[in-house]
């Protein structure tokens, strides 16, 4: 009777979600039909966002109804299984806390290094709702690069809410996907709830999953669905298996590689032997169709593997697909013995010199990884399956070999899996202690590695995050809040930090694009900041461009504009700057301008007696730091030329315990713009072990219309004990230094950046300022004076005073604070705070969600609420 009334049940469920699918189709089909009836200007009207996001809020609704089985089923095991409640709740808080880290942080405070490659995808998308244009973005059609099919499965949930927020939503969404899983698996394993949790956990802790959060990018879908698919294998789920595997190979045209090796490891194994030969024939079909479909929209020019940086292995990968897929792709490479042997070993040759290039940071890469798994996965035959990504080790494109960059998940989503796989060949009470060790492991390694708290820090050598303090400031606050002035079918060039705001419905370089790099003839609109460097160098494109919105310091230029200033906010600004040492010449520091206004100016300057080590002729570099501009770019007295791919390594001796304040050198570029970086090591050849500090500093003046070395000052405040260090001065591009030469001061070392090797050791010592610790607490009356000059007020400052003025400005006025020293003061620190307000001024106030310990309130709720359900007690 049980038995029939099993059956009874399991029928009835099985047919109200073959009635829920049978709903659902229906709307999820309607977007793809609307949207290419319009597209295609077959029904001209379907094509405008009105229909375009009411379909989508629809595709959403019927993709909700058809997920509502499993979710309703995932609700009922976690009613059933108190430690899998815990792991559902953990599984939001995490995924809400990435989305938050994803998104606040790096878009409010308009964060360079994850503005554009998230902005590709917005204007991607853009481009589909707007300007039937496929998937085109700054960069060009998406496809002709990347063959990304998922994308027009995100596409309507996007659309839905086209928003940064539900894009990143998505994607962290889909990373935190195999947590429950991983779950199942540690229960199928370990055949005990806490320690299926304890395995959950590894998923969160394990560093190199979570780091994968953010930009958008679809190689972390990739490694995602990767993972998914190589656990449903696991759990002996078919239906989930090839739902996860099709859904990565939609991804990115990688992945099929991974479904061969997959397929070979099948073949390997009798569990899943039944799967390798459907799973090989899958991913060589996927790979065929993502070559042809790559080929297709680049108009028959790129070929897949030409998006695997590393010139050697590329090609050779690239001529070899040619040659067997394509009559009309270019051959760039042949590589027929019978034709030309030569042409095969010189390939051959460059990937082992790329392979073998930087081998001690593949080498540190490989530990960092696989390390906190402690190198489990290799007791399965997943070496195969994790070969093709390791490939990226033959090249020599830095980013596919740094463990924290989004690449390193194509490796991290299948060794984590196959780690907890492989625990099945140890006895019962070894797997738990090994399950215990990892656990301990990736906790340590999630604190310091990961991004969840903000000790990650102290791993990278970064300051530890405050996460008390706001993301963003009013100036980029007011760059974001003048997207709302701009028309969204204008055209409008921002700062390369400011993209995503703006790419929302703007999608490339056309008459409706968003050029960051400056305005250009299609140009309407120019958001503009003078007041902080925000990204690559910009400029308003001269006179054609007039005020017409000004907020909190951030600029609407409309061009030809003719009317009056239409002022949105007044106002504030407020700043320190810290001259340290004092040097002569004339510093100009550029805040603002400001439209006709009434202005108050409140100057406090601050004189303080500060120690420096002075490894410089003071004289000379007077000389060095007043030459004129304009003159032509030129090695000058006391100057050095400096190749690309080097660095200076200066020794200086420190005989007792002394604190590091600041730190100056001097440098500038003979051609090109670059960042260089400063370093503080306890050897000349710096890695991470005796790298005590490093500080990454904007380009430096270039020649033009420049010739003399900038002084760059950075602020260590570092402590060292006495011995030998070794400041390090490394220069990506040719520029030149301060480098004299001084009786008894050591010599400067030029090394090479690459190999390490000391090319030779310089006649000369950088010239380098250290100042440490102040002597007194008194005060100081500088012996010489100092002018500051602000809107052509000239004024005399002579140690430490306070000044208040108040005027008006009746014209645009270029707003910027000029202090001129005429004498070097190695032993005097100028401490300068200025502020500055306008009339109409209207303090912003932070909001809430802008501080992460505020914001992240929700997360710290869901992981509350987790602790009383670990702690019920089980119903007997």
């Amino acid at each position: 009777m049980r038995l029939i009334n099993k059956y009874i049940i399991i029928n009835e469920v099985e047919k109200r979600r073959s009635i829920i699918r049978l709903i659902s189709l229906p709307l999820l089909i309607q977007f793809y039909v609307i949207f290419t009836l319009g597209y295609l200007n077959i029904t001209p009207q379907l094509y405008n966002y009105e229909v375009i996001h009411t379909s989508a809020i629809i595709f959403t609704a019927g993709l909700l109804l058809l997920l509502t089985p499993t979710i309703a089923n995932q609700v009922r095991q976690a009613i059933n299984d108190k430690y899998y409640a815990t792991t559902l709740l953990i599984f939001l808080a995490i995924t809400y806390e990435l989305t938050y880290l994803a998104t606040v942080p790096p878009y409010y405070g308009l964060s360079l290094g994850a503005s554009l490659d998230t902005a590709t995808y917005l204007q991607s998308f853009a481009s589909l709702t707007y300007y039937r244009q496929f998937l085109v973005s700054f960069a060009g059609p998406f496809f002709s690069v990347h063959a990304s099919p998922i994308l027009l499965l995100i596409y309507p949930i996007y659309e839905a809410y086209p928003s940064i927020y539900t894009l990143m939503t998505i994607q962290v969404v889909i990373l935190m996907l195999p947590m429950p899983l991983i779950y199942k698996l540690g229960m199928k394993i370990l055949n005990n709830p806490k320690h299926a949790l304890a395995t959950a956990l590894l998923y969160i802790l394990y560093p190199w999953i979570t780091t994968a959060y953010a930009p958008f990018e679809v190689v972390t879908l990739a490694g995602s669905l990767i993972a998914m698919a190589l656990i449903t294998m696991y759990l002996n789920d078919r239906r989930a298996y090839w739902a996860s595997l099709t859904l990565a190979m939609a991804s990115i045209e990688y992945v099929p590689l991974f479904g061969i090796g997959l397929s070979i490891y099948q073949a390997l194994t009798r569990e899943f032997r039944k799967l390798a030969i459907p799973t090989l024939i899958y991913s060589i079909a996927w790979l065929i169709t993502d070559y042809y479909l790559v080929m297709y929209f680049s108009g028959w020019t790129h070929n897949i593997f030409s998006s695997l940086y590393g010139a050697a292995l590329s090609s050779l990968l690239t001529s070899i697909t040619n040659k067997l897929l394509s009559l009309k792709a270019t051959r760039t490479l042949s590589i027929d013995p019978s034709r030309n042997g030569i042409d095969t070993i010189s390939v051959l040759n460059s990937i082992i010199q790329q392979a073998i290039s930087q081998y001690d940071i593949k080498t540190q890469y490989v530990v960092e990884v696989f390390g906190p798994l402690a190198f489990m996965s290799f007791l399965e035959p997943q070496t195969i399956l994790l070969m093709p990504w390791l490939a990226a080790l033959l090249t020599n494109f830095t980013p596919y070999y740094i463990p924290n960059v989004y690449y390193t998940i194509l490796i991290s989503a299948v060794a984590l899996p196959a780690t907890i796989w492989a625990l099945r060949k140890l006895g019962t009470e070894t797997r738990k202690k090994a399950l215990t060790a990892l656990l301990i492991i990736n906790t340590i390694a999630g604190l310091l590695m990961g991004p969840l708290t903000p000790l990650s820090g102290l791993y990278y050598g970064n300051t530890i995050p405050n996460w008390n303090t706001p993301v963003a400031n009013q100036y980029d606050l007011a760059m974001i809040r003048l997207a709302n002035y701009i028309p969204w079918n204008a055209s409008v060039a921002v700062p390369a930090t400011a993209v995503p705001w703006y790419s929302i419905t703007r999608y490339g370089w056309g008459n409706h694009g968003v050029p960051f790099f400056g305005p250009n003839s299609d140009t309407q609109y120019v958001v503009y900041s003078p007041l902080v460097q925000t990204g690559y160098p910009y400029s308003t494109g001269g006179s054609n461009y007039e005020p017409y919105a000004f907020d909190d310091g951030a600029w609407i230029l409309k061009a030809n504009y003719t009317g009056p200033i239409k002022v949105i906010n007044g106002f504030y600004y407020e700043n320190t700057y810290v001259i340290n040492p004092v040097l002569p010449g004339t510093w100009q520091y550029p805040i603002a301008q400001i439209p006709p206004t009434n202005i108050t100016i409140q100057i406090k300057t601050e004189a303080k007696p500060q120690q420096a080590i002075v490894l410089l002729n003071t004289t000379l570099l007077k000389t060095q730091l007043q030459q004129p501009q304009g003159i032509t770019c030129g090695i000058g007295p006391g100057e050095i030329g400096v190749p690309g791919n080097t660095y200076i390594a200066q020794p200086i001796t420190i005989n007792e315990t002394t604190k590091i304040n600041t730190i100056t050198v001097f440098t500038s570029y003979i051609g090109g713009l670059a960042t260089a970086e400063l370093a503080i090591t306890s050897s000349p050849i710096p890695n991470q072990e005796n790298t005590i500090y490093t500080y990454t500093f904007t380009t430096p003046w270039w020649c033009s219309p420049h010739s003399w070395a900038t002084p760059i000052t950075a602020n260590p405040g570092i402590t060292l004990k006495p011995g030998i260090y070794y400041v390090i001065l490394t220069f990506p591009i040719e520029g030149q230094t301060v480098c004299e030469q001084i009786p008894n001061a050591p010599k400067a070392l030029l090394i090479n950046a690459t190999t390490g090797q000391v090319i030779k050791q310089l006649p000369c010592t950088l010239g380098t300022i250290i100042t440490t610790n102040a002597r007194s607490n008194s005060q100081l009356i500088l012996p010489i004076n100092i002018t500051i000059d602000i809107l052509g007020n000239e004024i005399g400052i002579n140690g430490s005073q306070e000044i208040i003025m108040n005027m008006e400005t009746k014209n645009i006025a270029s707003l910027s604070l000029t202090i001129n020293t005429p004498v070097v003061e190695p032993n005097v620190q100028l401490i300068i705070k200025l502020k500055i307000t306008t009339q109409h001024i209207t303090e912003q106030s932070t909001p809430w969600y802008l501080i992460p310990t505020a914001g992240l309130t929700p997360t710290y709720l869901l992981l509350i609420s987790a602790i009383p359900i670990i702690f019920k007690k089980e119903k007997r």
